[in-house]
């Protein structure tokens, strides 16, 4: 099938109760598994990439790591029946730009650090941009934490506003709407509680699909209850990283001698494969692609 712009399904979800999962890829094995693992669940997947993939992937040249992954997306979703999205995650102003250029069929601007009123002017151009070639735009309200780049104090992140997230969605047109829930990336165990109160109250003031970013830190049974209250898209990229690494490790530690990626590769995709079996049966999103 051909990359597509997974909106019809994140809408699906929000009325049903279920969530899309979106999954990062760093690797042309992560992006097989993504694939495959939806083709077994019979499920839409997204497929996405961050800014510091896209760097890693390019070797340094972001423009090379776009031009990479959009023929690997391409390929990928061309392998399987079910229906995959080709996301851009965290991306600059020009990043989106190139990304919509090269066939991506979502993208994500990250406005933080900006002000809401510089956030809102870059991604109300962003939108037009999109949304004149049938693409799916995110952004984003409030701040998920990234600790590897900088330190962060877990009670003073700044989380989503209600008022501040009905103005964003109103003014810019967007289609889906990340919310900082208390959320954190690239966290390896799952200690988070979400602010699911505000999660209610942001859901009660936006129509647009909620987004949840860094999910691999957050308790399965707040995922739950904020699946049940309105996101209906959830990333997931430690997670997947811990299953995909965990098992090579685990193949080189038996074969100190083995010098054949694929021999060891091959086990770090089988074990992503079944991670990402995992988070959809669990975001209720298999057998949905039917």
């Amino acid at each position: 099938m051909t990359l597509q712009n997974i909106l019809p399904w994140i809408l699906r979800a929000q009325q049903e109760g279920w969530a899309v999962g979106a999954f990062n890829t760093n690797t042309l094995e992560q992006a097989q598994a993504i694939v495959l693992a939806a083709q077994a669940e019979a499920a839409p997947a997204i497929m996405q990439v961050s800014h510091r993939a896209l760097t890693y992937i390019g070797s340094g040249n972001e423009t090379q790591g776009l031009k990479y992954i959009a023929a690997i997306g391409k390929i990928a979703a061309e392998s399987v029946t079910v229906p995959i999205a080709l996301h851009l995650d965290h991306g600059t102003e020009s990043e989106v730009l190139q990304a919509i250029a090269l066939g991506f069929t979502s993208v994500m601007f990250d406005g933080d650090g900006l002000s809401l009123e510089e956030n809102i002017s870059i991604t109300r151009r962003l939108c037009a941009a999109a949304h004149s070639i049938g693409i799916c735009m995110e952004a984003e309200v409030g701040e998920v934490p990234k600790p590897d780049v900088k330190a962060y104090d877990e009670s003073a992140i700044v989380l989503t506003q209600p008022d501040e997230a009905k103005q964003f969605a109103s003014v810019t047109g967007i289609d889906a709407l990340a919310v900082a829930l208390g959320s954190v990336h690239g966290l390896k165990i799952k200690h988070i509680s979400l602010d699911l109160a505000r999660l209610e109250a942001i859901r009660t003031s936006v129509s647009v699909p909620l987004v949840l970013h860094g999910s691999s830190g957050v308790s399965d049974n707040d995922i739950k209850q904020g699946i049940s209250i309105g996101l209906c898209k959830v990333n997931v990229a430690t997670q997947l990283s811990q299953a995909f690494t965990g098992a090579i490790r685990d193949v080189l530690n038996k074969e100190s001698e083995l010098v054949d990626p694929r021999k060891y590769l091959i086990a770090g995709r089988n074990a992503q494969i079944e991670i990402v079996r995992e988070r959809i049966r669990f975001f209720g999103a298999s057998g949905k692609a039917q």
